[in-house]
């Protein structure tokens, strides 16, 4: 049985659990160096190790004080981490360890052997609390099963198992926290496993909708355990890199901007090739009706099925396409400006695809630029627009020095048959002026909304999801 969760890690963390150690430690060392009378009877071992205990409660407490005002935990150098396994104390079990430490250190002041017993009974459980813990954590295997590619905003889920290699005990309630790392954000997803059985293995996901594009990093899995008693936390790394690539969303271009295309498109000087006596493609078979064309009929299905069945065409011109993307970045821009340009990727995508669709042998082009160039020919084949979409996931707005020459290149290798979309982001005069001629369509996204161009079916979703 799995349970999980998603957070951010960039939420602070409880400064008090830090605080009481480093208060406990002031107190200990206050008590030693008032009361010299006593601690001089101290055996030398018993003064090494009353200071070592005093420093480490210390320093542990500083390390959490210092992560609960980060925004990320913080991390020994990795010449430090000997082992991939970690120790950590929740705010119970420093509540604890003081206790055990006054008593230790009432037990060496007093010389009452009535509190050494009592010392000893508390620090057992501390101990086996801490042993059991490195035991499952010592028979435990993660692994990771996640998809190499979803659309931004996507809902999609991650599969998370978790292997017992112990004969004789099961390990309980361990959880399995994953690190998924973007350029612009951090998340943290955790799955709880409340049993696993001895040689067993059991599986759990954590679901995630991601709202920025491109490349995701998984990694590293930290498996962590406080059974029995919440007193010791002991976790295990595992390294398990991995990454998936987010697209642009796809969406519905809208019938009034298609209207507007398709005009544009039938201005453009073509001949259309006629094979035979029609001119379109084959749609489906329907029964005869009056004032139908004879010479569709089709025999062999007429044979067979008793009735006169008409052979039935839809027109369907492989009108290709070129798009030059300017995807311009001004040096005082304000993230806010972001989205204008994430619409953009998302606009050529949505147009793409959905021509693609609907001219499945026409001649696909982008041209774009931004922080590099992005060049892509195909068709609207899955495969091709796969290769479109992985190069749109990363591609990233910039000064877009090349844009002109790509431009004058699109316009010099394309046919006249091939209709020029322009999408730009510019507010400012645009560089290439003189090469915008009749023959080029140009989409400036800062002077229309963006509901008038595409629409998203996830809205819907996410609105009745919240």
């Amino acid at each position: 049985m799995s349970d999980s969760t998603l957070s951010s890690t960039n939420s602070k963390r409880n400064p008090f659990a830090g605080i009481l150690p480093i208060v406990v430690a002031i107190l200990l060392t206050a008590a030693y160096f008032r009361a010299p009378n006593v601690t001089k009877t101290w055996p030398v071992p018993g003064h090494v190790l009353f200071r070592g205990m005093v420093i480490l409660l210390g320093l542990s407490g500083l390390m959490q004080v210092l992560s609960s005002f980060s925004s990320s935990p913080l991390k020994m150098p990795a010449w430090v981490m000997l082992t991939q396994h970690r120790m950590s104390i929740p705010l119970e079990g420093w509540i604890y360890l003081a206790i055990i430490i006054v008593l230790f250190t009432g037990a060496m002041l007093t010389k009452q052997n009535t509190l050494f017993l009592v010392f000893a009974l508390m620090a057992g459980p501390f101990v086996i609390n801490g042993w059991m813990t490195f035991g499952m954590l010592q028979a435990a295997r993660v692994q990771r099963s996640a998809m190499q590619r979803a659309m931004q905003g996507e809902l999609f889920s991650v599969d998370v198992s978790l292997n017992n290699s112990r004969p004789l005990f099961a390990i309980w309630m361990m959880s399995i926290r994953d690190e998924i790392v973007h350029s612009r954000e951090s998340l943290s997803a955790t799955v709880l496993f409340s049993r696993v059985s001895p040689r067993t293995t059991q599986s759990g996901q954590y679901q995630l909708r991601l709202s920025q594009r491109g490349r995701y990093r998984f990694g590293p899995l930290r498996a962590a355990s406080r059974f029995p008693l919440g007193l010791v936390e002991r976790s295990r790394v595992y390294r398990a890199p991995d990454e998936i690539l987010i697209y642009p969303r796809i969406g519905k271009v809208s019938p009034a901007w298609k209207q507007k295309l398709a005009n544009a498109t039938e201005l453009v000087t073509r001949m259309q090739p006629h094979h035979g006596v029609f001119h379109d493609d084959f749609h489906q078979l329907r029964e005869f009706r009056s004032g139908d064309n004879p010479r569709a009929i089709h025999w062999r299905s007429t044979a067979r099925r008793g009735e006169l069945i008409l052979r039935e065409f839809q027109q369907n011109r492989e009108h290709m396409l070129a798009i030059v993307l300017d995807l311009f970045w001004p040096p005082t821009a304000a993230n806010s400006f972001r989205e204008q340009t994430e619409f953009a990727l998302s606009f050529v995508a949505s147009l793409l695809a959905e021509r693609g669709r609907e001219c499945r042998d026409g001649l696909l082009t982008l041209a774009a630029a931004g922080d590099r160039t992005f060049q892509w020919e195909g068709h609207g084949t899955p495969t091709s627009l796969e290769s479109l979409l992985d190069g749109l996931a990363v591609f990233e707005p910039g000064p877009s020095k090349d844009i002109v020459e790509l431009l004058n290149k699109t316009l010099h290798h394309s046919s006249s048959m091939t209709q020029v979309l322009l999408v730009t982001t510019r507010t400012a005069a645009l560089p290439y002026q003189d090469l915008l001629t009749s023959r080029v369509d140009v989409l400036n996204l800062s002077e229309i909304a963006p509901d008038q161009l595409i629409t998203y079916d996830i809205d819907t979703q996410t609105r009745r999801m919240s």
